[in-house]
């Protein structure tokens, strides 16, 4: 799946520190999803040097069973960094 960041949400977690909501819009721009990034997890390193409003990433797949959910441990390319 091809599709671009469109926001970015810090939240405070209930285990302590903060978590990120990332909100993404699908390269034909007809279907929303997000992924919920924490920093103290390993993928993190990974997601924090491309999380920009804007960045367009391939090869995001989506948890099983749901239909909005990105895989935090994707794979992912990136198309175009904003």
């Amino acid at each position: 799946m091809i599709a671009t960041i469109t926001k970015i949400q810090k939240k405070r977690s209930r285990y302590g520190g903060y978590f990120f909501y990332v909100f993404f819009t699908s390269a034909d721009n007809k279907k929303s999803y997000y992924s919920c990034l924490y920093p103290k997890m390993r993928n993190f390193a990974r997601w924090k040097k491309i999380m920009d409003i804007g960045t367009t990433l391939t090869n995001l797949k989506l948890v099983k069973g749901k239909d909005k959910l990105v895989d935090a441990d994707s794979k992912f390319v990136v198309v175009e960094e904003n």
